[in-house]
C-alpha cells in the first residue's frame, strides 16, 4: 500500500514538474508589453491570411509548416512590414518578440533582421552566430559576442532562437534567448514603424515564427479588485507548454505570493474562439495547470493555488478580429476569498 501511495505521489510530482521552464532563465528580466498590438503565429483561420497581417515590400515569403507553423523567407532581400491592429501607429514604448531559424551554412548571414524605422533613419537589430549587433544613426554601433554556448557551427544554427526587444522611448534593449545582449540608453530613433528583412540563398532556410508586438508596461503586478490579468504568459501554439520568456511575469506572481503568505489564488486560463468549445476548454485547463506547476517548482505550495480553464466562455472582447482574439488569450490570477 505504501508503495502504491509512493507511486501516486511520484506521478503527481512528475505531472507538476514536466513542463517547467529551464533554470537557465532564472535571471531573465525582459518585460513584454501587456497589450498586444500585432501578433502572428502563421497559423490562420477564417478570413485571416498572410496578406491581412503583413505588407510585402520586396522579395517573397511563404507560410509553411516546419516543426509547426512559421514563415519562410524565399528570396534575397525580402522586406516585410507588420500591419498593426486597426492600422494603429507604433507607440513610443513597445516590445517585440519572435523566434528565428537559420540553416547551418549561412556563415555570416544574419538571417532575420529587425529595423526600427523613422523615415530614412533606423536602428537595425542583427543577430548572427558570432554576436548580436545594433546599428543606429550617426554611426552608432553596439555589439556583444554571443555567450559561449553559441560558439561553434551547430550552436546558433539549425535551431529556434528567441529574440526579445524592448523600446522605452529611445532606450533600446535586446535579448538573445535568456541573455541580455544590448542596452542602449538612446538609440537616436523614435520608431514609427517596423521592418523585417531576410536574405535567403541556395535554398537554405531562414524562418520566422511567433512574431508579437505589444505595449503597456507595468513595473510590478497589480491586483485590481482582487484580480491580475496578463497576456505576457505565453504558450506554444495549440499547446500547454510554457514559453521560457513567460518567466518574468510568473516570477512577479511568485514574489507576490511569497510576500502575502495568507493569499490563495485561482489561476484562470482563457483562449480565443478559434477551435471547438471542448478543445479550447481542455487547452485552457492544461495551460492553467502549467502555470500552477511552474509556481510550485518555484516554491509556492500547491494548495495555495487552483487551476481552472474557461476556454472561450468569458471573452473580454466579443468581436471576431485578430486584436480581439489576442485580447481574449490571457491568464487571470484571482484572489480567493
Amino acid at each position: 500500500m505504501k508503495f502504491v501511495l509512493f507511486l501516486s505521489a511520484l506521478f503527481a510530482f512528475s505531472s507538476l514538474s514536466a513542463q517547467n521552464i529551464d533554470k537557465s532563465y532564472d535571471a531573465y528580466d525582459f518585460v513584454a508589453g501587456e497589450k498586444t498590438i500585432f501578433e502572428d503565429n502563421f497559423s490562420y483561420s477564417g478570413t485571416e491570411n498572410f496578406a491581412t497581417k503583413w505588407k510585402l515590400l520586396g522579395g517573397k515569403a511563404t507560410p509553411i509548416d516546419f516543426t509547426g507553423p512559421c514563415l519562410s523567407i524565399d528570396e534575397y532581400y525580402t522586406k516585410l512590414q507588420p500591419l498593426l491592429f486597426g492600422n494603429k501607429s507604433l507607440p513610443d514604448s513597445f516590445s517585440i518578440e519572435y523566434d528565428t531559424w537559420l540553416d547551418n551554412g549561412y556563415d555570416g548571414n544574419p538571417g532575420i533582421e529587425v529595423h526600427l524605422m523613422n523615415g530614412e533613419s533606423d536602428a537595425v537589430i542583427t543577430p548572427n552566430k558570432h554576436n548580436l549587433t545594433v546599428l543606429f544613426p550617426n554611426d552608432g554601433r553596439e555589439s556583444k559576442e554571443n555567450p559561449e554556448a553559441y560558439f561553434g557551427e551547430n550552436k546558433f544554427y539549425d535551431r529556434w532562437v528567441h529574440i526579445s526587444v524592448s523600446m522605452y522611448n529611445k532606450r533600446l534593449q535586446v535579448y538573445l534567448d535568456q541573455t541580455k545582449m544590448i542596452d542602449i540608453p538612446d538609440c537616436r530613433v523614435k520608431a514609427k514603424s517596423i521592418l523585417v528583412t531576410g536574405n535567403t540563398s541556395q535554398n537554405m532556410k531562414i524562418l520566422l515564427k511567433n512574431f508579437r508586438v505589444a505595449t503597456g508596461f507595468a513595473s510590478k503586478i497589480n491586483f485590481v479588485n482582487g484580480k491580475f490579468v496578463t497576456r505576457a504568459i505565453r504558450f506554444d501554439v495549440n499547446k500547454a507548454t510554457l514559453k521560457p520568456e513567460s518567466i518574468s511575469v510568473i516570477k512577479q506572481v511568485k514574489q507576490y505570493l511569497a510576500a502575502n503568505a495568507s493569499v490563495k489564488l485561482e489561476i484562470g486560463g482563457h483562449t480565443d474562439s478559434d477551435g471547438s468549445d471542448d478543445y479550447n476548454l481542455d487547452l485552457s485547463q492544461k495551460r492553467a495547470e502549467a502555470v500552477k506547476s511552474q509556481l510550485v517548482s518555484m516554491g509556492i505550495a500547491a494548495e495555495r493555488m487552483t487551476a481552472k480553464g474557461y476556454g472561450e466562455k468569458s471573452p473580454v472582447d466579443t468581436k471576431n478580429t485578430p486584436e480581439a482574439k489576442a485580447t481574449n488569450r490571457r491568464v487571470e490570477f484571482t484572489i480567493i476569498k
